[in-house]
């Protein structure tokens, strides 16, 4: 008799470890859950916007705390002679401040040509950072504010500079219905080799294809008194695979005598919070 009593006694005590055990695996597995769906649910509230692929620079800062890592792919044949192949052109976006982003960037270029010698080897290091201006209301547009600095003496000895140079530019962005948006950009860019400024514009309309593929078709280019203006004409589509990471693949063609032949390339974004 007290052993059956004992063994009941264990059998209880067995069971309440057991059901202990599956309220902890319970628990366990509802808070994974749900820090899953709340970091799912604030990735989703974080919107993917980036500067890549066309030439607008997006009128958009990064959020406070988050990066953005864009990279990708070109091969442009300036001329029939010169092909130019960027195997990495990176950028990492910060959002510093809720108004502000810091932005690092740098390619890693190669030049063919039938003239001279292959050269290959990484870009200046260029730094900078983009400011918003103004908020989207009504007819005026979203704006932002936005300086690079090629750092002189840095990258690659055949791609150095010995001076610093610079580029600046006002972004602007109207959204006109749930498909459709606009932006464009006015800036100006001071080389390290010549002593005047040149300056730069772009025009692009973007439109959605299918909920996550949106596609863009973009002018753009440079101009100067002292030089034949560069116009050209691109285009392309992105997929977003993920509420934070994007694919993209674009081409384009110069317009003026002094443009590029033609180009193509192909490349990645994406969001991500260091916690």
């Amino acid at each position: 008799m007290l052993l059956l009593t004992s063994n009941k006694y264990y059998k209880q005590v067995f069971q309440q470890k057991m059901n202990m055990k599956e309220i902890k695996q319970i628990l366990i597995l509802t808070l994974f859950l749900y820090a899953n769906i709340a970091f799912s649910q604030e990735v989703k509230q974080i919107e993917l916007i980036g500067d890549r692929p066309d030439q607008t620079e997006s009128a958009f800062t990064i959020p406070k705390g988050y990066f953005q890592f864009e990279d990708g792919f070109l091969f442009e044949n300036e001329t029939n002679e010169t092909q130019n192949i960027s195997f990495s052109s990176m950028l990492l976006r910060y959002g510093l401040f809720d108004n502000f982003e810091l932005r690092f960037a740098t390619e890693y270029n190669k030049t063919k040509s039938n003239r001279f010698t292959d050269i290959s080897g990484f870009s200046p290091l260029t730094i900078g950072g983009k400011i918003h201006v103004n908020k989207e209301k009504g007819w005026i547009p979203q704006i932002a504010f936005l300086a690079h600095i090629n750092i002189a003496q840095t990258g690659e000895k055949e791609f150095m500079q010995d001076f610093h140079s610079t580029q600046m530019a006002l972004t602007f962005n109207h959204t006109i219905n749930e498909m459709w948006s606009v932006g464009y950009s006015l800036g100006v860019e001071f080389p390290s080799d010549i002593n005047y400024s040149i300056g730069t514009y772009t025009v692009v309309s973007g439109f959605a294809i299918r909920e996550k593929i949106g596609a863009f078709v973009e002018a753009y280019g440079d101009f100067s008194q002292y030089m034949y203006a560069d116009n050209n004409l691109n285009g392309g589509v992105t997929f977003l695979v993920l509420p934070n990471l994007q694919l993209d693949i674009a081409g384009g063609f110069g317009l003026s005598q002094n443009s590029y032949k033609n180009y193509f390339g192909f490349g990645i974004i994406y969001l991500f919070k260091l916690n």
